[in-house]
């Protein structure tokens, strides 16, 4: 996995709290933040009633996207709470599935299942302990 995006994310949450606080102002900036905190608390926090346990059982991945996205939405930052959005809303959730998540296990598996030894011995056995 590329990991140098991970460690641009810092740089790219303080470069956003600096255009977006001199666009909206500091105490919006604040607001926003904490609004989205409270959302993805609210997300992460959700009890399951006996409805929804049949939905995670039929579903199971729109929950562990929805409670990706509520952790998401509680980093303080506008590109976590953008990619906290984004797994929230069904469509984009369906677009990142397929094209980041499913594609890089297929290629790890594919890499993994390389036999390098292509010598196979058959043979049989027979257990010497038997009388």
């Amino acid at each position: 996995m590329n990991y140098k995006f991970i460690l641009l994310i810092p740089i790219f949450e303080i470069l956003s709290f600096i255009l977006l606080g001199d666009f909206l102002g500091f105490w919006t900036v604040v607001c926003l933040i904490l609004f989205t905190g409270f959302i993805g608390l609210f997300l992460i926090r959700s009890e399951l009633n006996l409805r929804q346990i049949e939905k995670l059982v039929s579903e199971p991945n729109e929950w562990l996207f929805k409670k990706i996205a509520g952790f998401l939405l509680i980093i303080p930052g506008f590109v976590t709470d953008l990619l906290g959005i984004i797994m929230l809303v069904k469509s984009l959730r369906g677009y990142v599935w397929k094209n980041f998540i499913i594609k890089k296990d297929f290629k790890k598996n594919n890499e993994t299942r390389k036999n390098k030894d292509e010598n196979i011995i058959e043979a049989d056995y027979k257990d010497l302990d038997e009388k």
